[in-house]
């Protein structure tokens, strides 16, 4: 990504770091409007039927991917709405049971259905500002795409495509996320908030590739050479920033900016960790996005109190929740990590990131379905190692030392608002 560096000057504030952790009910300096019930999603079928999601995924169940005609027009599509895509209901029942295809599962998930083509030819201009081992990411002039491919057979970057049931896992916990990052009692703001979610088929635009060919020293392969008939599952976001790798690229973070970042991570993890026993399971720096913003403070409530500190100049966002794992509505979703036998491999002298897999497999004693809160530990330590670099801070370096050996993410709360 080609971008002019940010200037950020050193916060010289008289005042406390802290400004208040406070039981929920006493003031608060910011006030946002009511947000408003979701409204319950309609869903057009292909005969032009209007029906619940629960009846779409009756119909889904019997179809097949190959009988899904795919053209420029949407062949299912969700009415206007103001409601985030992260409020659409999902069929519970259809999560538990093992019977109904995954390809089913996961078009539950999906707002609605077009060409790649399609769901990008308005943008005017549109740039690859990021990748992965499972897909790219691309920032029109509004929105962040993220395209994963999907359910085929063309290995791309050395591994396998996305599993349909890895896709629905994803999405599933990218909507409880957006939720809770907007939740009023138990706050993750750090964590992404979802737009929209669209399932694709067919050949990756030029405008596409293009932009794929301008992003600076790509890692993965070209898109082009999945085929015509590609699947895709597409999600659809606000722009948060740049990765947190980048920035300390072109920034070099004070301590003060360094404590901030750390604690909107833990705060939002503390509240994941306390509603859904979650896990990230890969939030390495290149998970976590970074905004330069004008807000003085940032709150956040958790377990019953809220927190409310001087974000320092920055804002930081939490992303890509593939190994994610989240038990919601009496459902767990999760990914066996075991079958991912790449993650573990390399040494840790060549990359601390695959170190980090390899004690989360200790952690949790290749039991990936277990809630294993300490994971979480490894990368918020990982994270502050990263941040650390080329740093002499003692008081940085003490507060690495005491979040060691917390158990979770709540625990390294707690050590982050008593230090420093």
């Amino acid at each position: 990504m080609v971008l002019s560096p940010v200037k950020m000057e050193p916060h010289r504030s008289p005042c406390p770091d802290i400004i208040s952790i406070s039981p929920l009910g006493s003031p608060s300096l910011e006030t946002s409007p009511k947000q408003t019930s979701p409204q319950q999603a309609a869903v057009k079928s292909p005969s032009g039927q209007d029906s619940t999601m629960a009846e779409l995924s009756i119909d889904l169940s019997a179809m097949s991917v190959a009988e899904m005609s795919i053209t420029s027009n949407s062949v299912f599509e969700l009415p206007p709405q103001e409601t985030p895509a992260s409020k659409v209901p999902f069929n519970r029942s259809l999560m538990l049971s093992q019977s109904v295809p995954s390809f089913s599962k996961l078009m539950t998930q999906c707002n609605k259905v077009e060409s790649l083509l399609k769901l990008v030819e308005h943008e005017s201009s549109i740039k690859k500002i990021g990748e992965g081992t499972f897909g790219e990411v691309f920032m029109g002039e509004k929105v962040v795409y993220k395209i994963i491919p999907v359910g085929g057979d063309t290995i791309i970057n050395e591994v396998e495509q996305t599993t349909y049931e890895n896709a629905f896992q994803e999405i599933v916990v990218s909507r409880q996320l957006s939720d809770l990052a907007s939740d009023k009692v138990e706050n993750g703001k750090a964590f992404c908030q979802l737009i929209d979610v669209v399932y694709c088929r067919g050949s990756y635009p030029s405008s596409l590739l293009k932009a794929w060919d301008e992003f600076s020293k790509p890692e993965n392969e070209r898109p082009d050479i999945l085929p015509e008939d590609q699947q895709y599952v597409v999600l659809l976001s606000h722009y948060s920033g740049i990765q947190l790798e980048e920035f300390c690229s072109i920034h070099h973070l004070s301590p003060d900016e360094t404590h901030s970042i750390l604690r909107q991570i833990c705060c939002s993890l503390a509240a994941a960790e306390q509603k859904y026993q979650f896990e990230h399971r890969d939030l390495h720096w290149g998970n976590v996005l970074i905004m330069p913003t004008n807000v003085t403070t940032v709150e956040f409530t958790q377990a019953g109190k809220s927190y409310i500190f001087r974000s320092h100049g920055i804002l930081a966002t939490i992303i890509d929740f593939t190994f994610s794992r989240i038990e919601a509505d009496g459902c767990l979703n999760f990914v066996d990590l075991e079958q991912e036998e790449w993650l573990f491999q390399g040494g840790a002298k060549a990359d601390r990131q695959m170190q980090v897999y390899r004690d989360m497999r200790g952690a949790c004693r290749k039991n990936w379905a277990k809630f294993s809160p300490r994971t979480n530990v490894l990368w918020i330590v990982y994270l502050l190692d990263k941040m650390l670099i080329g740093k002499r801070s003692l008081k940085l370096r003490k507060l690495r030392s005491l979040l060691s050996s917390a158990k979770s993410a709540t625990d390294a709360l707690a050590i982050a608002f008593r230090s420093l």
